[in-house]
């Protein structure tokens, strides 16, 4: 039977595919924010932070409805056609904004959150942090050891946005032949996108 986690997964997994391939960038955002989403509530649930709590802890004067309005102002624009009341949302302006490097951001949480509520994560899921965290220096924790990540990410942000990707791709090819990466217990040797496996008696 499927659970939360699981949907999760596929929803994360499937976002971060089409991600790596260039692929509709509404899509991966919608896809992203509902895996997200669910992703939250499994890390509170197996009692470690989430994103959202280690950004409310960082910024203790952020107001979370604030910060949600921010965090799915797209996605709501993408998703809804009326308001509550039932009228037509007039979303030109936020939908004319719209940038698909912000599915980067949100891909970033999804997966930390995956990772914090205890599930093993894809390679792919892996190697994009680590990609995204050398990509935005600025915004790793200052504590971090940002070492091992410029050693695999080198010079990664002097690169065109293309050059940044094809990185990330080339990554991602190379651990998939590290047998001690892919045998390690918190790494997911599933395909990104899963396969459907009915049930059946």
């Amino acid at each position: 039977m499927m659970d939360k986690a699981q949907v999760a997964r596929r929803q994360l997994g499937t976002a971060l595919h089409m991600f790596l391939r260039r692929q509709d960038p509404v899509s991966v955002h919608c896809l992203a924010m509902g895996g997200g989403e669910i992703a939250e509530w499994l890390a509170e649930k197996a009692g470690a932070q989430s994103f959202k709590n280690h950004i409310l802890d960082t910024f203790p004067d952020m107001d979370i409805r604030e910060m949600r309005a921010i965090q799915r102002r797209k996605w709501n624009a993408f998703k809804h056609a009326t308001t509550q009341k039932g009228e037509d949302r007039d979303d030109r302006m936020i939908l004319d904004s719209f940038d698909p490097a912000e599915n980067e951001h949100m891909l970033l949480i999804g997966w930390w959150d995956y990772g914090a509520a205890g599930l093993p994560r894809p390679i792919e899921a892996q190697a994009f942090e680590g990609w995204y965290l050398a990509k935005y220096p600025e915004k790793a924790d200052p504590a971090y050891d940002m070492r091992t990540t410029h050693r695999i990410f080198p010079g990664l942000t002097a690169l065109t946005p293309e050059r940044q990707h094809a990185r990330l791709e080339d990554v991602i090819r190379k651990f998939k032949k590290n047998g001690t990466v892919m045998n390690d217990l918190g790494t997911d040797r599933c395909p990104l996108v899963m396969p459907w496996y009915e049930n059946r008696t």
